[in-house]
């Protein structure tokens, strides 16, 4: 068997096909985009989180104060991130309005909601292809966290029948999820980690306060379909509103995602970027 030799996205070292970032992402459930912004860049973005995030606690960007700041919506748009969506799950890329940053979230053991449960079976289908990627502005070191750990090759499993009943994320945890496949992703200050989907993931936990804000800049790719997309969509407007304890609520920045239309509510100069890099923009 002949073996092919090929470029990575971000060392541009040499390796063998079974190391090309598609092998990674189709065998692990993710890869590294390293260097996607450099020192300074990572301290605009850090100064520009602050200025948006400035509460107490975990908080969330809205999407469209996301979106008003060029520096931080394109980076979503940027040649090397667009190249490496594209390798991993082919030409015809959607970028879903879902950008944001957040600032001091941790999470447990989980798959967002959105691809789990009686409604998302097909998200299991051989033809899905959907990847969620993260920036974070710090190094995900051991001891104080900034990033994310996960389990590997657990895009691949099923923790919750295949979509049709609800997830036991806790179960895994404690198995898997303390097992050698548990792997740290090592990401730092500036790199972009994409995962699957479907990916087993937590945020990395702090064992000592690291003396720094926790920043994460987050968007998501997929191959356009038009019915996988509009099923994406429609479930982020499902889970606009929440019900606890009979009291139902409503999620500002996921009905506001429900309700941003392409490309009437875009800036401009996004709109022609997008269209540049041949990347649409699904809205319901």
């Amino acid at each position: 068997m002949t073996t092919m030799t090929v470029t990575t996205a971000d060392s541009g070292a040499e390796t063998t096909s079974a190391d090309s970032p598609a092998t990674q992402f189709a065998q692990r459930g993710y890869v590294i985009l390293r260097g996607v912004l450099d020192a300074d860049e990572v301290a605009r973005a850090r100064e520009l989180c602050a200025q948006y995030l400035t509460g107490t606690g975990s908080q969330e960007m809205m999407t469209s104060d996301f979106l008003a700041d060029r520096f931080l919506a394109g980076i979503a748009l940027r040649e090397r991130v667009v190249r490496t969506a594209a390798e991993l799950l082919g030409e015809r890329l959607v970028l879903y309005p879902t950008c944001t940053a957040r600032k001091n979230v941790y999470v447990p053991w989980h798959v967002d909601a959105t691809f789990v449960g009686p409604t998302a079976a097909y998200v299991w289908g051989p033809g899905f292809a959907h990847a969620q990627c993260g920036l974070y502005l710090q190094n995900n070191d051991p001891i104080g966290g900034g990033g994310i750990d996960v389990v590997r090759g657990s895009h691949l499993m099923s923790f919750d029948s295949y979509g049709t009943s609800e997830p036991q994320f806790e179960i895994a945890a404690r198995t898997i999820g303390e097992s050698d496949l548990r792997e740290r992703v090592d990401t730092r200050a500036g790199d972009v980690v994409i995962w699957n989907a479907r990916l087993l993931h937590t945020s990395t936990p702090v064992l000592s306060d690291p003396g720094r804000e926790k920043f994460g800049i987050f968007f998501s790719y997929a191959r356009k379909n038009l019915r996988d997309n509009h099923r994406f969509l429609s479930q982020i407007a499902v889970d606009s509103v929440r019900t606890m304890n009979g009291v139902s609520r409503r999620i500002p920045r996921l009905a506001e995602i429900a309700r941003l239309r392409y490309p009437d509510h875009f800036p401009a100069w996004f709109v022609e970027q997008a269209a540049a890099a041949a990347v649409r923009v699904p809205t319901l």
